[in-house]
């Protein structure tokens, strides 16, 4: 008997309990689109009571009386606050429809650069395969693989080309008449008036990009070449800092070292004035 009448005024207790709150009830909607968005949250501003819509966007909780401010949140939405609302005991405050807006910022601009890397093989290919003339070529990465020093080492390795007297270019095995060079697609004259290429000895490949060859005429390139043209590219700026010493010793073998060799010994004459 005790038991029962413990139970019962827990009950009693409880239903008088409920009987002074009040329930807020709403839907919850996008803005944008007018549909009903599932899983946002509900709550009285600085409590934790509130309520999670389902997925017609709908929402119901318990609420003490009086007034208070609602606010619903989501991902990637404005959080939105209802102030005022008032919730009398035993009834039910219906909200028709909260409005949520997208959210945002608006930024800085930010200006993205980048240069197209034309200095290693990958670059190179591409540029074989979208060029409409028949060319060929060497990078600069092949250049630190290979460690040739100047340009007339490393074009050789370039498919149908040689180098004549270790500066100047043969395309096709036709003299250097019939081979162009340029530098950065700028003609440059040669040292030597009587041949028609420059002599690429003098470029060091610490200060190169690369090397291309084109093989056959189109309207963008000189006509006076019919072998090939050498387009030697630079760097736009040097990565590190060059410096070259060079010693040469020459022999003759018909004279050094020899004492039966044919030399003149001179007299020297002082002229004495009177």
């Amino acid at each position: 008997m005790k038991i029962f009448f413990i139970a019962s005024l827990s009950i009693l207790w409880s239903t008088l309990i409920f009987a002074q709150q009040g329930t807020i009830r709403g839907t919850v909607i996008e803005e944008e689109t007018g549909e009903p968005l599932f899983s946002v949250t509900v709550i009285i501003a600085g409590t934790t009571t509130g309520a999670i819509t389902d997925f017609d966007g709908n929402f119901s909780f318990s609420a003490p009386p009086g007034r208070h401010d609602l606010q619903a949140s989501f991902v990637s939405l404005e959080t939105t606050t209802i102030t005022g609302i008032e919730v009398k005991s035993g009834e039910v405050t219906v909200i028709e429809q909260i409005r949520l807006y997208p959210d945002v910022e608006e930024l800085e601009a930010v200006v993205v650069t980048a240069q197209v890397a034309k200095s290693t093989e990958a670059a190179l290919i591409t540029v074989k395969r979208k060029s409409p003339n028949m060319m060929d070529g060497i990078s600069s990465a092949s250049f630190r693989k290979i460690g040739d020093s100047n340009a007339a080492g490393a074009i050789k390795r370039v498919t149908g080309v040689s180098v004549e007297g270790g500066k100047y270019v043969y395309v096709r095995g036709l003299g250097d008449r019939y081979t162009k060079t340029t530098l950065n697609g700028v003609d440059i004259p040669g040292l030597d008036p009587d041949r028609n290429s420059l002599q690429i000895d003098i470029f060091p490949t610490t200060l190169l990009n690369n090397m291309m060859i084109v093989k056959t005429a189109s309207a963008d390139k000189p006509a006076d070449f019919t072998g090939g043209l050498v387009n030697i590219e630079t760097k736009d700026f040097p990565e590190e800092k060059v410096f070259n010493v060079s010693l040469g010793i020459t022999y003759n073998p018909s004279m050094h070292f020899k004492k039966e060799a044919l030399t003149h010994r001179g007299k020297c004459y002082r002229m004495v004035r009177f």
